[in-house]
């Protein structure tokens, strides 16, 4: 008899979250126990295995027919015939619970594990019944008695690993984390094939916000089970906190074959693909995505930012738009727009830009708690657009309001005075929030460069060695402490500090590029261009498509006059990367002037100036262009505005020169 039981008992009680699922009845304390005056009175009888053997059957013959009230009335029968069974105890407490009776459940169950003390069936039922059920509004007490029960079940089966996975459930819903990680990490050592505990242990860490241990645990649950579909996904949102969109990467390329091409897991594959600059396979992704759901709007948005990346922007922009016009006001047409102005801003095309991010600014809905984020992502692009234009003032206004709401912001807006010259306001600014945290690397550094740039660099070079002290791994530190360096024309130092920074060990291809480019400023500046040009080479090696040191190439090229043709294929081999970059149409014009095809050098100088305005460069390269073509008006024009917006001393002082030139030309001349 014993065994029939026990097997039933398991089927119905595999573990404690199983169990949950079975049961509807909500979870109490149990209440003290009522009289049952009919059991009082009862006959008694003397004790007969036989007989009480032949009830039991007809009380399992009655629950099969689902008539609990005759199973419940003949098990009682068989109890009489044998009250000291603890198999028929079980079997009524059992019978009880799942007619809701929890008190005789419960009863026939503290019985059933007096009688057998080393059966663990009477506790995993007196478990089950105590832990609350989901949606209980208490039950803490019901959780503690639980676990006083699963405590024992440890006792009898301490190798059960069913125990400690409801041991571990019941620890956390206790808020005994300590205990439940021990509990799941036992588990996991008893159930090697399964990522469970790891699993569960990852979630807790995951809403504690330590994401690096949730982390941890979902990779040990993974190499337990490397295709758990629930640690996999969780483990690319874990990843997707902690920006590291490449390292998802491969996660969910692995998801999709354990979900068998899932559209939803497509669609975050290409988007973590799209933010780690892999945007081509993406494009292929989304576009298969759209043969079948070809008007799914965030698919559509999606190509939209996939080409942006890959530079197709014309293509971006008809996307963008259509999606716009279609329909504005929806949560989709806001993102289309938001995309739509970045597309514009990639391609140059401020003046656009500017005109979306201030409409995207008009939506009242803006104003709200959840929604200031956004606000405040939009003010910025617009505010970075103002300063493209050189509208400091316009980018002043925007950042100053973008400062009540994110007081973490005021860098932002020191920065766009120390652009505008506006020294004062810069550094008294800077020093108000320097003194307040010197450790704030992003107000440090600004502060610093405003020092450089006000004619104070050893007061700035102060600020960043300290700060690199206690940072030695922030590439931008040491970037910057080198341009200060060069603002005061120590160049020696300018290049040891760069060779420091390369000492690191530095995984990010940007940090490397960012170190090397400032290395080849400093060779340029101390007139080594050959070395300058060996390095930029060197960064071309390993990555062709590098624009940045395209253009610096031809640019350094045709500001000597030498190998021209080399410089003019250079950087339209950068233009061919980006097309609307103002620098780089600057460099092709300024190459094309040094060839004296004046035609082209207008064209492309024209085409700069309307780019990227109020750029002391382009203006001088203007004015020379004018003054060799004789319209000295313009030269003196261009040439004004040039030392108008000069920063470095050496340069504005050369360009004040041609400007007086000019300016004796033309007094000559009247």
């Amino acid at each position: 008899m014993k065994s029939s039981i026990v097997r039933s008992l398991r089927c119905y009680l595999p573990y404690l979250g199983l169990i949950l699922m079975s049961v509807s009845a909500p979870a109490q304390q149990a209440p003290s126990k009522p009289i049952n005056i009919d059991r009082e009175l009862a006959r008694d009888v003397t004790p007969d295995r036989a007989a009480s053997y032949y009830h039991f059957a007809l009380s399992k013959q009655a629950e099969d027919e689902n008539d609990l009230a005759k199973a419940i009335s003949e098990m009682e029968t068989a109890l009489n015939y044998n009250p000291d069974s603890s198999s028929i105890h079980m079997e009524l407490a059992v019978l009880f619970e799942k007619s809701g009776d929890r008190v005789e459940a419960i009863d026939h169950a503290q019985e059933a594990a007096r009688l057998d003390p080393k059966d663990p069936d009477p506790h995993w039922l007196l478990a089950n019944i105590y832990y609350p059920r989901e949606g209980a509004t208490s039950g803490n007490d019901g959780t503690t008695k639980a676990i006083q029960e699963l405590e024992k079940l440890r006792e009898l089966s301490p190798d059960d690993e069913r125990t400690y996975a409801a041991l571990g459930e019941a620890y956390f819903r206790t808020n005994q984390p300590e205990k439940a990680i021990q509990a799941y990490e036992k588990y996991q050592t008893l159930a090697e094939d399964t990522d469970k505990g790891y699993l569960e242990i990852a979630k807790y860490y995951a809403n504690a916000g330590n994401t690096d241990k949730a982390v941890e645990y979902c990779s040990k649950g993974l190499a337990a089970q490397p295709e758990s579909a629930e640690s996999l996904w969780l483990l690319t949102q874990l990843y997707s906190k902690q920006n590291k969109d490449k390292e998802s990467i491969p996660v969910y390329k692995k998801l999709l074959a354990v979900t068998n091409n899932n559209p939803q897991i497509r669609r975050q594959l290409a988007t973590s693909l799209i933010e780690s600059d892999q945007s081509k396979e993406a494009v292929q992704i989304l576009q298969d995505l759209l043969k079948t759901g070809p008007k799914d709007k965030k698919i559509q948005i999606l190509l939209g930012r996939a080409q942006i990346e890959l530079r197709q922007i014309p293509e971006a922009i008809e996307l963008l738009q259509s999606i716009v016009q279609s329909d504005p006001k929806s949560q989709e047409g806001m993102e289309a727009r938001f995309y739509l102005g970045t597309a514009y801003e990639r391609n140059g095309e401020f003046n656009e830009a500017v005109t979306i991010f201030s409409s995207l600014l008009e939506n009242p809905g803006l104003n709200a708690d959840e929604e200031k984020p956004n606000r405040i992502i939009f003010q910025q692009h617009l505010a970075a657009n103002y300063e493209e234009l050189r509208e400091y003032e316009k980018a002043i206004a925007v950042y100053q309001d973008v400062v009540k709401a994110e007081p973490k912001m005021i860098s932002r807006l020191i920065n766009i005075y120390r652009l505008d010259h506006q020294f004062d306001k810069a550094l008294l600014l800077g020093k108000q929030n320097y003194d307040k945290d010197p450790n704030d690397i992003r107000i440090g550094v600004i502060y610093a460069r405003t020092l450089g740039d006000a004619g104070k660099p050893k007061e700035g070079i102060e600020i960043l060695s300290k700060l690199l002290q206690s940072n030695p791994s922030k590439v931008d530190l040491y970037v910057n402490l080198s341009a200060i360096y060069l603002q005061d024309k120590r160049y020696s130092d300018a290049e040891k500090i760069l060779r420091r920074g390369q000492e690191k060990k530095l995984d990010d291809e940007g940090d490397r590029d960012s170190l090397s480019l400032q290395l080849a400023s400093v060779y340029e500046k101390q007139k080594d261009f050959d070395r300058a040009e060996s390095l930029l080479k060197e960064m071309l090696k390993t990555k062709p498509d590098n624009a940045v040191a395209l253009n610096y190439i031809g640019y350094m090229l045709a500001d000597r006059g030498v190998r021209l043709e080399e410089a003019v294929r250079y950087v339209k081999e950068a233009l061919a990367i980006d097309p609307r970059n103002g620098a780089y149409l600057d460099s092709l014009g300024w190459a094309f002037f040094k060839l004296n095809d004046l035609g082209n050098a207008e064209k492309y100088l024209l085409e700069a100036d309307k780019i990227v305005k109020n750029d002391s460069t382009v203006d001088e390269h203007l004015g020379d262009y004018y003054f060799k073509t004789g319209d000295l008006q313009k030269a003196e024009d261009f040439y004004k505005k040039s030392v108008s917006l000069g920063t470095e001393p050496d340069e504005t002082a050369k360009v004040r020169r041609k400007l007086e030139t000019v300016q004796e030309k033309l007094r000559k001349k009247k």
